[in-house]
């Protein structure tokens, strides 16, 4: 029964090829267009006239009585400092949002610098001395920390990874044909005689909506990568894994959405408005590393979690965002499942 399920569901799925071919084509475009509107932004190397630094100050520490006076000696010195705690700015230091991190103690001072920050970490060692009043800071009385940023990648790229992304989170267009055959085909009606289980019955709408999307989004792959040479770095594997999780998870999501509302216009309707929150603040049309949006907002967003993680994935080998993220697609997959076989055992009649 459960390989009927499929075989059939699959039949579906291709006989809207318009719809099939769109969601391969579409992502295509859209790399194109923001790879080509954004090029000039994420792959022009830049040099840097004026320094933004994050500080954070203890309540005894020794800097307090002329913070005032280093803040604007460092305009003067094209360094702006900016109060930060330390986990923000240190985030912010690794995305290349600030040029440099510094922690006042006590007695003594840390500076967090990159490997292309070096040259205002010693302008700002300069303007600490001066203001000191004639009395420089011993060279124990501070300590330099070099950190490993992370690279920006090119805008075909990132656009490239995000794109993809964002699309199959709209994969709901390219299923509909399967979850909404249930109303069609008088699914519901015919589950009542069937001994078929509901768990049964959602695997067999389940499958192929992730055998489709990872198709479709495949192709879309190939084609960009051959077409645009999209790079998707040498952790194939892994991405690809990620991939497979987000296939399962927008299933898992789109079923649950229309068992929901029971109605495919209206599933529609209400999985476009999620899923175009989630890309705004999650980095699928502007870059999550220059996002002018809530970084609050974007931290609840599936797709800012797979951007980091994919995107990192190809620029430096590793996400410390992969496990949240495979946490979070998880959880959708869970969710979505249980939901969704709960509300097919009501409407079967059987008891939960």
């Amino acid at each position: 029964m459960l390989r009927y399920l499929i075989k059939n569901n699959m039949k579906l799925i291709f006989r809207g090829k318009l719809i099939f071919f769109m969601m391969i084509l579409i992502p295509v475009f859209l790399i194109s267009m923001l790879s080509s509107a954004f090029d000039s932004m994420l792959n022009v190397n830049y040099s840097l006239q004026e320094y933004e630094v994050g500080y954070s100050v203890t309540e005894d520490s020794y800097i307090l009585p002329i913070l005032e006076t280093v803040t604007i000696a460092g305009s003067k010195n094209h360094i702006t400092l900016y109060p930060y705690s330390k986990e923000i700015g240190l985030e912010k230091l690794n995305d290349q949002t600030l040029d440099l991190y510094i922690e006042f103690g006590t007695k003594e001072y840390v500076i967090y610098q990159t490997e292309d920050t070096k040259a205002a970490t010693m302008i700002l060692k300069g303007v600490m001395s001066s203001c000191m009043q004639g009395e420089p800071l011993q060279g124990d009385s501070y300590l330099v920390e070099t950190l490993d940023s992370n690279p920006i990648p090119e805008a075909k790229n990132y656009y490239g990874i995000a794109e993809i992304v964002y699309m199959m989170w709209c994969g709901i267009f390219s299923i509909s044909a399967v979850i909404n055959s249930e109303k069609k085909g008088q699914i519901r009606s015919r589950m009542k005689m069937s001994p078929t289980s509901s768990f049964r019955f959602y695997l067999g709408k389940f499958i192929p909506c992730v055998m489709i999307l990872c198709i479709q989004m495949g192709l879309a792959i190939i084609i960009t990568s051959f077409t645009l040479g999209i790079d998707w770095g040498d952790k194939l594997h892994l991405s690809f894994g990620i991939l497979f999780l987000q296939a399962m998870a927008v299933s898992a999501f789109s079923i649950m959405l229309y068992q929901i509302f029971q109605n495919i216009a209206a599933t529609i309707v209400a999985c476009f408005f999620i899923v175009f929150s989630w890309g705004f603040f999650g980095g699928a049309f502007q870059t999550y590393m220059f996002a002018t949006t809530s970084e609050t907002m974007a931290k609840l967003s599936p797709i800012y979690y797979l951007n980091r993680t994919l995107v990192e994935y190809s620029t430096k080998g590793s996400s410390e965002y992969a496990l949240p993220c495979v946490v979070i697609l998880s959880a959708i997959i869970i969710t979505g499942s249980m939901v969704s076989i709960l509300l097919s055992r009501f409407c079967k009649g059987e008891r939960i």
